[in-house]
């Protein structure tokens, strides 16, 4: 029969579950579109433990023992779904980064938003491989520092559609650059071969 102090560990679990890991294994789901096989199986084993400490036959020892394995399991589910959190975050911003950078984006608030950006991603990565780096040591420490850094990329997804407009009138002068570019080498290479023509014209002349 399980003790009070231990019906409250259990209870804690659950609160975790649904605080926490739920809604971020919910996101996860929804953005990777499929539900990480290596999430399902710590999930089957942290209620596989959670049922053995219910047994009939189960000693104060053996519920102590599942419900420490079943802790340890909530914290390997923690720190897998953050980093597949951060994993998705950084990967959204970097492939707007990559559409984006080649416009003129330092002009927006006299170069503020793109030093901004810069320095937040910079803080981001920091943060991601502090968190990676106590994986080993502490998961919990490990889990705020990723919680750190997919928090930082959400802020600059944030400073991104607050400058929105600015960023689209970036986009455009670009456009319009090119564009004129484009004219303007058609009509030289047009009069390059003009030129060449009534060159080699009267040197036939000749």
């Amino acid at each position: 029969m399980l003790t009070e102090e231990q019906e409250k560990r259990i209870i804690n679990l659950y609160k975790v579950y649904y605080d926490d890991i739920k809604p971020l294994t919910v996101y996860v789901e929804r953005k990777y579109h499929k539900f990480p096989k290596g999430l399902l199986k710590e999930y089957r084993d942290i209620y596989d433990h959670l049922s053995r400490c219910y047994s009939e036959n189960a000693t104060n020892d053996l519920i102590e023992e599942n419900i420490g394995k079943a802790e340890h399991h909530y914290e390997r589910i923690r720190l897998d779904i953050y980093r597949y959190v951060c994993d998705y975050k950084k990967r959204v911003f970097v492939k707007w980064k990559r559409k984006y950078s080649k416009y003129d984006l330092q002009s927006i608030a006299d170069g503020k938003f793109w030093e901004s950006v810069l320095t937040l991603e910079d803080d981001g990565e920091r943060k991601f491989f502090e968190g990676r780096d106590w994986e080993a040591k502490e998961i919990n420490v490990a889990c705020d520092y990723l919680k750190e850094s997919f928090k930082i990329y959400d802020q600059i997804m944030c400073i991104i559609d607050e400058n929105r407009e600015k960023i689209i009138k970036a986009k455009f002068k670009y456009r319009k650059v090119t564009i004129f570019s484009q004219i303007v080498g058609f009509l030289i290479g047009v009069l390059a071969s003009v030129v060449a023509s009534w060159i080699w014209i009267c040197l036939l002349k000749m």
